[in-house]
């Protein structure tokens, strides 16, 4: 049971256990869920930045910013107690409270990506495939504990193709300069990143680029040497590189919630009850903040939306809910379907 597997402000199957004790307070177990839920939910919308900021936050505060939250499983035996909850916190609360505190969050949905991990060795061996630690190990290695239970991102990984072996050798000298868009392995896929990591004696680090929903980033990554133990630091770059590739998914949905916009368009009127249909749907998009009619006629309603993000995340969510939009000529124009 979840109330949602893709909205971001439902947390579900959040996990408690521990030892049971005569102390044990059933009100304070759903208190740490709650807390759990809530650094789970932070993690998937916020950046690392304001994470670390909100991480201390008070249980009384969280509570206050929960609109529901469902008992899946609640018993104790003799040594033990076991509790699963899942958390829907309340879309309005939660952007006053970041508006307070001047935080930015990602409105995201959870994507498929599909990746090309490339390891550099001391002595410029190239390792693509099954020789490669993390083409072998990117998708076994366990999530982060706090981040298990809402995974942003999953991971496809690309197969052995005789066309990107020979186009990578042709940049070894180069791998940076690679175009991504010319690697056959990403042909027919939305999303996909391609990786290099250098590892030598003193420094490990690591080039990404990317391409998700049309829009191309790239980053250079330190990572970290955990002592001579080279696979706990190979570990280790697996956890920091999935972090930044969130990091590049969360930052290309950022919403200002200080900085709230205007947008106008003309709703068709069809049936006589249009109107209340789109003000039903506009009432439960989080982005919109408020909205009004400024003119009605039996033809149309022109209505205004005040609203947060970026307009395309309008048009976006308009078409989930199965709202037909044609724009032409920046005018916006919208059919109930």
């Amino acid at each position: 049971n979840v109330f949602s597997n893709n909205l971001i402000y439902d947390v579900n199957n959040i996990e408690i256990s521990g030892k049971t004790n005569k102390d044990l307070n059933n009100s304070k177990l759903i208190e740490e869920a709650f807390q759990k839920a809530f650094n789970v939910f932070i993690n998937k919308i916020l950046l690392i930045k304001d994470i670390k900021n909100l991480r201390k936050t008070k249980v009384e505060i969280i509570k206050d910013l929960i609109l529901a939250y469902q008992i899946i499983e609640n018993r104790r035996d003799k040594n033990n107690f076991y509790l699963t909850v899942n958390v829907k916190f309340d879309p309005k609360k939660v952007n006053n409270f970041l508006s307070q505190k001047k935080i930015s969050y990602a409105d995201i949905s959870n994507i498929s990506l599909t990746l090309f991990p490339i390891l550099i060795k001391k002595n410029k061996d190239i390792l693509l495939y099954q020789e490669n630690f993390f083409y072998n190990n990117w998708i076994k290695l366990k999530e982060v504990k706090d981040n298990k239970n809402d995974k942003l991102i999953n991971y496809n990984l690309v197969l052995e193709n005789v066309e990107d072996l020979e186009y990578i050798n042709s940049y070894k000298e180069n791998l940076d300069y690679i175009d991504i868009k010319k690697i056959t392995s990403f042909n027919g896929a939305e999303n996909y990143a391609l990786i290099i990591i250098y590892a030598t004696d003193s420094e490990y680090k690591a080039y990404i680029k990317t391409l998700i929903r049309n829009i191309n980033v790239d980053r250079s990554v330190k990572l970290k040497i955990i002592g001579d133990n080279k696979n706990k630091s190979y570990d280790k770059a697996i956890t920091i590189l999935k972090e930044e590739i969130n990091q590049i998914w969360k930052e290309q949905n950022l919403i200002d919630v200080n900085t709230p916009s205007f947008l106008d368009f003309f709703l068709e009127t069809r049936q006589i009850n249009d109107y209340l249909k789109l003000k039903s749907i506009l009432d439960v998009i989080d982005v919109v903040e408020n909205h009004w009619v400024i003119e009605m006629t039996n033809e149309y309603s022109k209505i205004r939306i005040k609203y947060k993000g970026k307009v395309s995340r309008i048009k976006d969510k308009l078409i989930e809910k199965k709202i037909n939009v044609k724009i032409i000529n920046n005018t916006w124009n919208l059919k109930i379907n």
